[in-house]
């Protein structure tokens, strides 16, 4: 219940939104965006363009993705969330 409320004060304030905005110019700017689009590139070419479905494509290289999130990232986030939290009055 409390993890929807947060979401819920998340979309109202604006702070998701700026919370995607920085994720994605992170993810950018250390290049695992790029790398994470060559691995899609490649799966397509090793499988064959007719051969690949987009759900066999994301069960391979997601879980490759999620791996290869920047650890720095992961713990800024974490951080701005918990903050965020803290400050609308959620309990942790």
């Amino acid at each position: 219940m409390e993890q929807s409320m947060l979401d819920a004060k998340l979309q109202e304030t604006g702070e998701k939104e700026r919370l995607k905005e920085y994720i994605t110019s992170q993810l950018n700017e250390s290049g695992w965006r790029e790398e994470l689009k060559k691995q899609c590139v490649q799966f397509i070419q090793d499988k064959g363009v007719e051969k690949v479905s987009l759900e066999e494509m994301i069960n391979e290289i997601a879980p490759q993705g999620r791996a290869t999130l920047p650890e720095k990232l992961k713990v800024e986030v974490f951080n701005r969330l918990r903050s965020f939290a803290e400050k609308q009055g959620f309990e942790h």
